[in-house]
């Protein structure tokens, strides 16, 4: 139900708002943010009561500014007026343009009337004072009398239409009601014609009746005027804290963005238009007004907002089990990315002595392994133009051209078809191809055959003029930043500052730059494999620089950067299509959490193992729950990201074998497989046969399971020597053996060329 409600508020607001379901006092609408808070109720609330404040907080969604709480602040106003008029005409727009609503407002507020919700029970509608009359008024209360003086104010209220005149109504009213202090009492409905001062009201032309509840569809002005659901009393600030969300703004220029999330509460909202929602907890909701005057003895207040916001809290359930709200943060990921020519030269300082055996070995032993691949490289070139035509082919259009064959006209007699064709093929699509490598400890193993799997990729790319970009994530390259993260706003995940994303290769590469970064990619990890040979005759494998070394797996955080770079990439590059590929071997570090109103990082993202939590992106205006699981976190960042990117492929290959055999084990198939959708003993025979195994993934397009190890080896083997002499039908064999197994070693590139072939 509440999911429906949700729904319908941002229909209703003609925007994708973000709804939020909270345990606090009351409803609220976060103008800046674009944020409509619902506190989530006990039982014992009617439907016509909520419905009631879903629609008053779309009229603050839609009408309500934040230069019109600005302006209430600079001219001192009352806040409880100005919130109370505002209501009144933000109600009237809701009314005039959903018809439907007026019967909502009408039976929501009758509703609230009959609990005593107004606080009036004891003394009657009309023993109130001008500005509660006018509440009562406009929130449809039978029976509120006005004199003929009063009735200038209340005309002038239905005739509202602009900000500048609800200010100016709030500003001519508080004086009217200090100057005459005997509109503050009204006896039980005596009206009350002269004031006795003898001060009169502005004039107005228009002189309605005295009655305040025969109005009908726009007419209803009164109560579309009033209607305060949640900003009069449905989410209005306490007295003593009237006005704070337009003084908090001054205290918060530093553009952090305060407001309510997560369930959190904060007094440090951070602009005028945070009006409710950013203390939702003590009854601050979508209320305007200015320093809040009232309160103090001698000096005109609404009691009726007061008493109906105070009432409105014991609707709330405050002790509820809440979801957790974090959003996407805004990231540079130019500050995040180390880009290839840094790389090169850091890398190019470190290994820097020409006289270094190991350096001069390593060296041939890349070019030997590009030489050996090129043949094979060449192989899948081929295979992939081959496929990328037969895929335009099976997509072609033929149709008629409108023109007759004269070739065919003999035929006439028999033959139906005597125009010509034309056969349309569809254009290509232009991919691109973005890899991104987990540069962590468990990697070791794993590194030399995920290097050579990678180079073929970078080669086939560069031969076929894919654009590419490859990173690889890690916590060491900003090493002295450990426990500490990027600066994020209130309510924004953070994450690690220590983590940046390596340019190890691009399509912008130079011939010379590239086979530089290969030198230097296939030293390291060829020393992290420890895949020595004997060192009197390749010399010791150096160590890369500190800052190079593996670390943690701050996936998480490189997903949210990728979410900055990605679209960035998409239109610099002009593909049309990118694949996102992910190379990891385990899960990811945890993000730290959600910045909290103290400033503090909290980790309630990760508590609850329920789907109580939500993550809001704020760039597409979409919302995605999970439980608070890592590995759920992961695939909802991947769909997050996916979101930010149409159309884009994310493709994952988990390295599930460890060791030099790298062989997956039978509990690591269990854990895997625990979905029960593939037996562990067919994935284990899958994977011996294909030496990989995809499977069904919640946040990747593709998600396949590798070997590890020797498993990922390239084999560049031509046919054995002690073939010679044998059989036409035996060489064939061994050739068709040898090709297959060439081209099966090479996963990632064999899969890519599948997948944009």
């Amino acid at each position: 139900m509440m999911k429906k409600k949700n729904t319908i508020a941002r229909l209703l607001a003609e925007e994708d708002i973000h709804v939020v379901n909270k345990a606090m006092d009351t409803a609220y609408f976060n103008i800046k943010k674009r944020e409509l808070g619902l506190p989530i109720w006990k039982d014992e609330i009617s439907k016509d009561e909520e419905e009631l404040m879903v629609c008053h907080e779309i009229g603050h969604a839609l009408w309500t500014s934040l230069e019109m709480l600005e302006k209430a602040k600079e001219r001192g106003l009352n806040h409880s007026f100005v919130n109370i008029l505002e209501d009144a005409r933000i109600e009237k727009f809701v009314k005039r343009k959903y018809p439907g609503s007026v019967n909502l407002f009408k039976k929501g507020y009758t509703a609230l009337a009959a609990r005593d919700f107004f606080g009036i029970a004891n003394e009657g509608v009309n023993a109130q004072n001008l500005i509660d009359r006018i509440n009562l008024h406009f929130k449809m209360m039978p029976g509120v009398e006005f004199s003929d003086i009063e009735k200038v104010f209340v005309n002038r209220a239905e005739k509202l239409e602009t900000e500048d005149e609800v200010l100016d109504l709030a500003e001519d009213l508080y004086k009217f009601m200090e100057e005459n202090p005997e509109t503050d009492k009204h006896d039980d409905g005596e009206s009350n014609e002269s004031m006795g001062s003898g001060e009169s009201a502005p004039s107005d032309s228009s002189d309605k009746g005295s009655k305040g509840n025969s109005n009908d569809g726009d007419e209803n002005s009164e109560m579309d005027k009033s209607g305060s659901s949640a900003d009069d009393g449905l989410s209005n600030d306490s007295d003593d804290n009237a006005g704070s969300g337009l003084k908090e703004k001054e205290e918060n220029e530093d553009g952090n963005d305060n407001s309510t999330a997560g369930g959190d509460t904060t007094d440090n909202s951070d602009d005028a238009g945070d009006d409710a929602g950013d203390d939702t907890k003590s009854g601050k909701g979508s209320e305007v007004g200015g320093d809040g005057k009232d309160g103090n003895a001698g000096i005109p207040e609404a009691k009726t907002d007061t008493a109906l916001k105070e009432a409105l809290k014991s609707l709330a359930d405050g002790n509820a089990a809440e979801k957790v709200y974090g959003r996407i943060p805004k990231v540079d990921s130019s500050k995040i990315i180390v880009d290839y020519k840094t790389i090169i030269d850091e890398l190019g300082d470190h290994y820097s002595p020409s006289d270094d055996k190991w350096i001069d070995y390593s060296l041939g032993e890349v070019k030997e392994f590009k030489n050996d691949s090129k043949k094979t490289v060449s192989y899948m070139v081929k295979e992939f133009e081959m496929k990328k035509s037969a895929d335009q082919y099976a997509r072609a259009a033929t149709s008629k051209t409108g023109t007759l064959d004269m070739g065919a006209l003999h035929t006439y007699k028999f033959n139906d078809d005597l125009f010509k064709k034309v056969t349309t093929l569809p254009g290509a699509t232009n991919h691109g191809m973005v890899m991104v490598l987990d540069w962590s400890g468990s990697m070791c193993d794993n590194m030399k055959g995920t290097v050579e799997q990678l180079l073929q990729l970078v080669m086939f790319c560069r031969r076929t003029k894919i654009p590419f970009e490859v990173f690889a994530f890690t916590s060491q390259y900003n090493r002295d930043s450990y426990h500490s993260y990027i600066d994020v706003n209130y309510g924004e995940l953070a994450i690690a500052k220590n983590m940046n994303l390596l340019n190890f290769f691009s399509s912008k590469m130079s011939a010379a730059e590239e086979e530089k970064m290969m030198h230097y990619l296939w030293m390291m990890a060829k020393r992290y494999n420890h895949t020595y040979d004997n060192w009197s005759e390749t010399g010791y494998p150096s160590n890369p620089p500190a800052n190079y070394y593996l670390g943690g797996t701050p996936l998480n955080d490189a997903i949210i950067a990728l979410m900055d770079f990605l679209p960035k990439y998409k239109k610099a590059s002009g593909v049309q299509k990118i694949n996102t590929i992910f190379l990891t071997d385990g899960a990811s570090n945890q993000l730290p959490g959600v910045k909290d109103n103290n400033g503090d990082i909290n980790g309630d993202f990760y508590q609850g193992f329920r789907r109580d939590n939500l993550l809001i992106d704020p760039v597409t205006n979409k919302r995605y729950e999970f439980d608070g699981h890592n590995a759920e976190i992961t695939d909802t960042l991947l769909k997050a990201l996916k979101g930010r990117v149409p159309g884009m492929n994310v493709v994952g290959f988990f390295l599930a074998g460890q060791g030099r055999k790298g062989t997956v084990t039978r509990n690591t198939w269990y854990y895997i497989l625990r979905n029960g959708k593939v037996s562990v003993d067919a994935a284990m025979a899958r994977m011996r046969k294909d030496k990989v195994v995809m499977l069904d993934s919640k946040g990747y397009d593709q998600y396949f399971i590798l070997p590890g190890g020797e498993g990922l080896a390239v084999e560049n083997d031509g046919l054995n020597d002690d073939l010679a002499g044998a059989s036409k039908a035996k060489l064939k064999t061994a050739f068709a053996k040898s090709n297959k197994g060439r081209i099966q070693s090479r996963v990632l590139l064999n899969k890519f060329v599948a997948l944009v072939a």
